[in-house]
């Protein structure tokens, strides 16, 4: 599921800017450098091109290392909790919060008009990338992007202690049993 969520994602900037994020160049993990070819292979084009880097993380110390790397504009994928319920027919529904942010490295010298300018484009481009999540639920057979809550929280990305300003679009997903679950508890029992 995480991995899912970095190849959905990872097809809206730029490709040079999502293959930076690839630090090591390799890994003992045999994922690695698998998830970097399929990248390099499936995906010569960018949807969003004026989205120049990827971010993907959940550690404050990794995604600010990421971002202190960079200049310019990217997109920053925070996949967050899970929640899960069980009713009294036995029935699991799954919720996991996910938060995408469009934002831009703001220079130290910027100034108050500076800030709103970035505002506004980085405000545009969380709106395309709005636009193209809900066309895809409709399209692609992703099992988290089907199960898409229609409401969407855009609020204010504020963070001086990463050096950048846009916004963040806070979403769940929400599906039946979405870890399979029962499954797993049945081939316990075999």
């Amino acid at each position: 599921m995480i991995l899912d969520l970095f190849k959905y994602f990872a097809k809206f900037p730029e490709l040079f800017g999502v293959l930076t994020i690839f630090n090591n160049g390799e890994s003992i993990l045999s994922d690695y450098a698998t998830l970097k070819a399929e990248l390099e292979e499936i995906r010569p084009h960018s949807l969003i091109p004026e989205i120049q880097h990827y971010v993907f993380g959940q550690s404050f110390e990794g995604v600010k290392k990421r971002i202190d790397s960079i200049s310019g504009t990217f997109l920053f994928v925070d996949f967050g909790e899970f929640s899960s319920v069980r009713d009294q027919r036995n029935s699991i529904h799954d919720t996991q919060k996910l938060a995408v942010t469009v934002a831009m490295k703001v220079p130290t010298t910027s100034d108050l008009v500076e800030e709103a300018i970035i505002s506004e484009k980085t405000l545009q481009l969380i709106n395309i990338l709005r636009a193209r999540m809900l066309d895809d639920s409709k399209k692609i057979n992703a099992p988290w992007l089907k199960k898409l809550s229609d409401t969407h929280d855009i609020i204010p990305f504020v963070a001086p202690e990463l050096g950048s300003l846009g916004w963040s679009m806070r979403f769940d997903s929400e599906g039946s049993d979405l870890f399979a679950i029962k499954d797993l508890i049945k081939s316990f029992n075999q």
